[in-house]
This record gives structure tokens, sequence and C-alpha cells, in this order.
């Protein structure tokens, strides 16, 4: 930055940060170098010259940022609503963060001053995956207020009759299909497929997204550069699960975890991915029968996830009790009603398997050794412990992506959120909401990101 510009941010300065801009650029760099991502973006507000300076570094091409721990997008506070034209009251569209580190949620953390529209239907690369009520899906990353829209559009070339099903069943009544409610008929997960994951940085000449729709039932992809979504044909609708391995395009089926491959290295501008791999399951209904008769669980279901771990390829069972009884405090009016009793799903436990892509075949895992997963509506993330402050190894962050039953019930729904440890088997809280299991909009994993 040249002298000049240097002296016009400091001409406009406010009075008590004249001293900040003693600091060279060169000595904040430094400095920068040695923070995680939060710390930069507090430092960044420190004054103008140092958010300057920390803009330049952060988008410099030599910039390789530390390891961060996941941030958990949450809703706002109650507090925080306004009235529409209609004279109702809503939430406002602001951003709200759960540090897992510090234990603290914060408001505006981010410096963009942007607020997303839509409802959030992925998470992935710290890029949020948008979905308005037309239906037209955009990505937004909410450190930078980048928006990029996908131009490909679902309904092309469908019939009349899909098309009036996804558009009925994105309606917030949703009197058409009550089963599938709210945006998550449309679009159960995205994901970002890169063509260079250690840039960071979206090519739209080399990269697109995947996602799950139609209630799970269909897998499609879009280029950036092409506009068209495609659908890929698939032996196992309906679908938990999509990631990007490599090259590959993986997927994992409602219906006891089937995993489906997809090879995409000769697509270039003209996408033509080829079915590759089917894997059979491996669920342990055995265990799995043993320990809901040790738990007096009389019902529950299954629910699967992707993850790619240093290097391997991994398939995650979750087991959901479907009918758990808890005590509910409703509070209205500045009071406190009496509490009454609800059945609602709850997560009891998970399996790990590691994915043998060469002999197709699942291995059990005793131990994620000093890794961590973070599973939920987001692209599925595996850290080590040592970049996630906070967090306890060999342990699952999950989030509640039940989303046939997310929005059933005004009085839970996005609640079923904790960590699971795999020595000693325990579901335990890291986000503390005594008495409330309504969370909405469901709480996302969110992997900053400047870019």
């Amino acid at each position: 930055m040249s002298q000049l510009k240097r002296k016009e941010i400091a001409s406009t300065a406010r009075e008590g940060e004249a001293e900040w801009y003693e600091v060279g650029s060169d000595l904040l760099e430094c400095v920068m170098r040695r923070l995680c991502f939060v710390d930069i973006l507090r430092m960044k507000r420190a004054c103008r010259w140092w958010f300057s300076v920390g803009e330049s570094y952060t988008s410099s091409p030599s910039h390789r940022p530390c390891f961060q721990t996941p941030w958990l997008l949450i809703p706002p506070p109650e507090e925080e609503e306004e009235d529409d034209d209609k004279g109702e009251r809503k939430s406002k569209s602001s951003l709200c963060f759960f540090n897992l580190d510090e234990k603290k949620a914060y408001r505006d953390v981010c410096l963009c001053r942007e607020v997303y529209e839509g409802r959030c239907v992925g998470s992935s690369h710290g890029w949020l995956f948008l979905l308005d009520k037309t239906a037209n899906l955009s990505l937004f990353n909410p450190f930078s207020g980048a928006r990029i829209q996908v131009e490909g559009s679902l309904k092309e070339g469908r019939s009349e009759e899909e098309e009036l099903f996804d558009v009925d069943a994105y309606t917030a009544d949703g009197t058409k299909y009550k089963k599938y409610k709210g945006g998550r008929a449309f679009i159960l997960k995205a994901i970002l497929m890169m063509s260079d994951i250690g840039k960071k940085k979206i090519n739209k000449d080399k990269d697109g997204v995947v996602l799950i729709y139609r209630g799970g039932e269909k897998l499609a992809f879009c280029m950036f550069n092409d506009g068209r979504f495609m659908d890929l044909d698939g032996a196992h609708e309906s679908y938990n699960d999509v990631i990007c391995y490599g090259n590959l395009v993986c997927a994992i089926s409602q219906l006891y975890g089937f995993v489906e491959v997809w090879d995409f290295s000769t697509t270039g501008s003209s996408p033509s991915p080829t079915k590759v791999m089917d894997i059979s399951s491996c669920l342990p209904l055995k265990k799995a029968r043993e320990f809901l008769k040790s738990t007096r669980q009389v019902c529950c279901s299954y629910h699967f996830y992707l993850v790619e771990s240093c290097g391997e390829l991994l398939s995650v069972v979750r087991m959901v009790s479907e009918f758990m009884d808890v005590e509910v405090h409703e509070h209205e009016n500045g009071k406190d009603n009496q509490p009454k009793k609800i059945s609602l799903y709850k997560t009891l436990m998970f399996y790990v398997f590691r994915v043998d892509l060469h002999h197709k075949i699942l291995v059990e895992m005793e131990s994620l050794g000093d890794q961590v997963l973070f599973l939920g509506g987001n692209n599925s993330i595996s850290l080590r412990v040592e970049d996630c402050p906070g967090c306890i190894k060999d342990s699952i962050y999950f989030t509640d992506s039940y989303w046939e039953r997310a929005d059933e019930d005004d009085s839970y729904g996005g609640h079923d959120m904790g960590y699971y440890n795999l020595k000693d088997r325990c579901v335990r809280p890291f986000y503390d909401t005594p008495h409330c299991y309504k969370m909405k909009p469901t709480p996302f994993w969110v992997l900053p990101n400047p870019w």
C-alpha cells in the first residue's frame, strides 16, 4: 500500500485512533500470520488502517490461514424481531455464531454488513447455500459478504407435475405436501465441488455444486460455467449425504447406508460423470439391537453420513431414538407456564466405518484417534483435535439433520445437538439450551473462510 493511500486512511481516523497508525504493515502481517481466523477478524476491527492491512493480507495468494474450529450458526436471540409489511412480528435476518472454544455466542462478529435472505440448506467450505421462495439457489459467504448465484434451475426440463411439487412443497404453509414442509423438500443437502480445496477460492471455470433434492430422492450437480443441473442416476434412492472425495462424488443412501460412487475426473467443460462403484451396507444390526435393549428404547431410526478423514473415506451411522420423553418449560408474556411433557427424537450413539474403495467393503472403526468430526446439514468435516481448541478428541460433534421431523411440531426441531465420544460412548451437550427444544432455523456448522 502506498504512503499516500495510508495517509488518506489515517486522515479519516476518529480521534483516539491515531496511535494505531504508527504500526507498519509488515509488523501487522507478521502478527496476523500467528493468529487464527477469528482473532484476525477482531484485529481488523481495531481501526481503519488495521482493517485495510488485514484485507490485503487475507486476500493475498501467500496467505495460509491457521486451522479454525468450525462455528455454529444459530438462530438470533428472540428479542431480535421486527414488524413485517403485514404488521406481524418476525426475526431479523441477522447472523449469530456460537464459538466452541470460548463457549460464547457472538452477534455480528463478521465484518460484512450483509445479511442473508432465504432458507439455509447447506454449508460448505465457509459458504452458506441459500434457497429463496422462488426456488433459486445461491451461495453467501458470511465472512466476506461475497455472493454467487447458481444459474442452473432444478425445474428446467421437468414435467408440470414435478415443478408444481417442488414449488408447493417449498411454500411456508406446505398445505399440499405437509410431509415435505419447508425448503427441505427441495434441497436436503448442498455442497461445493471444488477442483482445488487447498486454494480455498471458488474457480468458476472448474468448480460446481452437488446436491440432494426432492426430499432425498434425487442427486444433481451443476458446474458454474455450464449453468445446467444434471441428475446422477443412482440405484439406492433416497439419500442421506453426499461428499466430494478427490475426483469422486460419493453418496450414501437412507436405506441401510449403501455407498455409491461417481467419477468426475474426465468431466471437463461438458460434465459426463461415470458411475464406478456400489458398496453394500455394513449396518451393525446385532449391536444396535443389544444397545436398544439395554437402554429400553423401543423405536429408533438410522441416519448416515460420509466424511473424508486423514485421506480416507468414512461412513458414519447415527442412531436416533424416535420417542424420548422430556419436560418443556414454555415462556410466554414474560411468565413461565407450567411444564408439559412431550416426546421428541434424540441421538443415542454413532458407529464409524472406513470405506475400503479397493475391496468395496466397510470396516468398522473403534476410534477416530486424534480426529474430531463435525456432522449435520453441513459438508461433513474432519479435523485434528490440536486444530480445534475447545473440542474433545475421538468425538463426533453433531447438529440436527432429521429434516422429516424438524418441522412437524412447534415444541421441538433443530434441538438434537451434542457430541459423542467413541471411547466412553456417551452423548453430551456442547451448547446449553435449557428446556428449549425448538431452534429455527436449524443450526449449521460453518468453517470460517474469508474468501
